[in-house]
């Protein structure tokens, strides 16, 4: 058979050109219902070769080496059999950060940064603030606000010793000084607790366990349930930062919480119901839901 004039006839085990390798993977990931298949396929062959999209099309027909083509296959297939993205990858971005992700953490969430936004704007007239996030995973919301806060000594716990050496590991890729210890939001607030802090800041788990099956399976069979479930109880872990809050704040000082949309208004009562806590919001995300509960305490009362 004769082939066009300046074509190559392509022999078996011939490398494969970027633009062959992304159609192939966009059809399987199409095949197997996974979101943005062709977005996912850009993304995983961007990341192995190190350059960005507008790269990769303006060299469309450059061959991969035949390595690089079967690892990036396997990359393919862990997505087409649900693994997340993230935990192909191994990172997350949040707020601007790259997050190293694995299974003994919970892959940051995009809503989860007005967590992070609500708290730089309780902490903007606070010079040098003493911040704690409680339940911290993989650190996401601690380096994000000393990343964007590096006045601020910022410490963070986890009841999982796993998730902690995540978060230490994230804190030193990025070179941003966070303090972290092992802390469990069923107990009292540990004596490795600052006390007097300027910011409480926490995303604990808020699902109850009834509510797993209707979860997405990328969440429900990969993210730890340590981080996604409350029990029985949906404030569980509320009325836990309920106490926290009261020993830990300084006067006058904030939390920021968030919530699951359908009890925000039971964690706002909880809140309102306590002699300490000055002032209790509800905000909600971009999708219009209730998304974070936040306020102060007292300020001291003058002498």
């Amino acid at each position: 058979m004769e082939h066009p004039p300046g074509a190559e006839k392509k022999t078996a085990g011939a490398s494969p050109t970027r633009l062959e390798l992304i159609d192939h993977a966009a059809r399987r990931l199409t095949a197997a219902d996974r979101s943005a298949p062709r977005r996912t396929a850009e993304w995983l062959l961007t990341e192995l070769l190190g350059c960005d999209r507008a790269h990769l099309y303006a060299h469309p027909d450059r061959t991969v080496a035949s390595s690089a083509a079967r690892q990036f296959r396997e990359m393919v297939e862990r997505r087409v059999q649900g693994d997340p993205l993230q935990h192909i990858l191994g990172y997350a971005s949040f707020h601007g950060l790259r997050v190293r992700v694995s299974p003994d953490v919970m892959v940051p969430r995009p809503e989860t940064e007005i967590v992070v936004d609500r708290a730089l704007a309780c902490l903007e007239a606070v010079s040098s603030p003493q911040v704690l996030d409680v339940g911290t995973g993989s650190g996401c919301i601690a380096l994000a606000l000393k990343h964007e806060r590096p006045d601020a000594e910022v410490h963070a716990c986890d009841v999982s010793t796993d998730a902690l050496g995540v978060a230490r590991d994230n804190a030193q890729d990025l070179d941003l000084d966070v303090q972290f210890f092992n802390g469990d939001l069923r107990s009292e607030a540990p004596d490795a607790a600052p006390r007097d802090v300027d910011l409480l800041v926490s995303n604990p788990p808020y699902i109850p366990d009834a509510e797993a099956g209707s979860l997405p399976p990328v969440v429900r069979e990969y993210d730890p349930d340590r981080s996604l479930f409350a029990g029985s109880d949906p404030l569980r872990f509320y009325r836990a930062l309920v106490g926290w809050t009261e020993v830990l704040c300084a006067p006058g000082g904030s939390f920021v919480f968030e919530v699951h949309a359908e009890y925000a208004a039971a964690v706002e009562g909880l809140f309102r119901g306590e002699g300490t806590v000055e002032a209790v919001h509800t905000e909600e995300d971009l999708s219009g839901r209730p998304r974070i509960v936040w306020g102060r305490t007292e300020r001291a009362k003058a002498s």
